[in-house]
């Protein structure tokens, strides 16, 4: 007699009757049977009986229509083992169960085969999960929540198929998989998880899977087939999702820039005027003395970043080159219309006065470039003029 498979009856929907008798080969019967443990857990099981030759002292190869694969998915404990057997034709190698490979667990130190120690079960009813809020600005810190509600426990025996030690069961893990590439895991300390997450624009799906363990009873074989019970650990993994979050898009906002400029030279009783950091929409230059007009931008407002109507980031402009255009420029080796680099200035002298409060337009384009907090970069054109009043004394401002 061997007993090939017990399985829990709990949870079972079988096409076949106890005691039913099949003969798959002469002189062999087998039989659909149950069995109960002494704590009163049923069991249906298949057992064959028949009488088999020893094996042939003279071996001989033989090539079968199918032959099986053994893929191994992990050891759940010590001398346990799971398995996936997928079964192939040898003619052609095609997967005769590719869509429903075997289930076994077996431990190397009985000669049985048991309850399935990992499984998948449609728990996800059961684990609430959600992201508040729904939609925010990109970047802004949101909760993500996951909960198993009240009642989950009395279930996981029937996703098993197993008769579960209730008090066993337990949270080993969380995970969290972002939907924007980010996946976390959190140790288990309870039927709920929170935690927070910022995402970048875009539209997400939040998976949550809670790894449960705990332990149940399974049927195994001794050596001359006689069933007995034991504990075995098990594993389920619980998941679900909240779909439909999102991150609104990012907006780079420039920076609200004017033309300004800051004049170095030396006046006529040899004082040296420096140029100082800030620029000036307005300046005074003495007339006949050649200036340095450093270029300045005046930044009114600094860029930033902001999304959904917040700001989530803030901006640094400079200037990284200027076009001087013509007008009028008196000096001995005066700068050409053109491009140049920031640091250099314009080389310029007014020779006349102009009447009342009339002012010489230097006309210029500022080549600008902001970074803002995330790294983007951005460059932008502003043109405009600096107004220069030429005046007899050496007054600057």
């Amino acid at each position: 007699m061997r007993w090939f498979l017990l399985l829990p009856i709990v949870a079972a929907a079988l096409l076949v009757s106890p005691a039913s008798a099949f003969a798959y080969d002469p002189g062999v019967a087998v039989t659909v049977d149950t069995w109960s443990s002494e704590n009163g857990h049923g069991y249906v099981g298949v057992k064959a009986n028949g009488t088999w030759a020893p094996p042939d002292k003279v071996r001989e190869r033989v090539r079968t229509e199918f032959y099986s694969e053994w893929q191994p998915q992990g050891d759940p404990a010590a001398y346990s083992h799971f398995w996936w057997v997928f079964v192939h034709r040898t003619a052609d190698g095609s997967t005769v169960n590719f869509d429903n490979p075997i289930v076994t667990f077996t431990k190397s130190t009985e000669p049985g085969i048991a309850i399935e120690p990992t499984a998948y079960g449609d728990l996800s009813l059961y684990l609430a999960v959600a992201v508040e809020p729904v939609i925010a600005p990109a970047r802004a810190e949101r909760t993500v929540t996951a909960e198993l509600t009240t009642g989950w426990r009395d279930w996981v025996d029937d996703a098993i198929s197993a008769y579960v030690v209730r008090d066993s069961i337990a949270v080993q893990r969380w995970t969290v998989d972002f939907g924007d590439g980010t996946r976390r895991t959190f140790p288990g300390s309870g039927d709920r998880l929170t935690t927070t997450h910022a995402y970048e624009p875009g539209r997400f799906a939040v998976i949550v899977t809670a790894r449960v363990t705990g332990q149940a009873y399974g049927a195994f074989f001794a050596p001359d087939g006689t069933p007995f019970e034991d504990v075995v650990p098990f594993a389920l993994d619980i998941s679900n999702r909240a779909s439909g979050v999102s991150a609104l898009p990012i907006e780079y906002v420039p920076p609200v820039v004017t033309v300004g400029g800051s004049p170095s030279g030396s006046l006529p009783d040899g004082t040296l005027v420096p140029p100082d950091a800030d620029g000036h929409a307005a300046i005074w230059w003495p007339r006949g003395l050649t200036c340095a007009l450093y270029v300045r931008p005046i930044i009114e407002q600094e860029g930033f970043m902001r999304s959904g109507g917040i700001v989530i980031g803030r901006a640094t402009t400079r200037l990284v080159g200027y076009r001087y255009e013509s007008g009028v420029n008196d000096a001995s080796d005066a700068s050409r219309p053109g491009t140049y680099a920031a640091a250099v200035p314009v080389r310029i002298q007014w020779n006349t006065p102009l009447p009342g409060k009339a002012a010489y337009p230097v006309r210029l384009v500022l080549e600008l470039e902001t970074t803002y907090d995330d790294g983007t970069v951005r460059t932008s054109e502003v043109d405009g003029s600096i107004a220069v009043t030429v005046v007899y004394s050496a007054v600057t401002n």
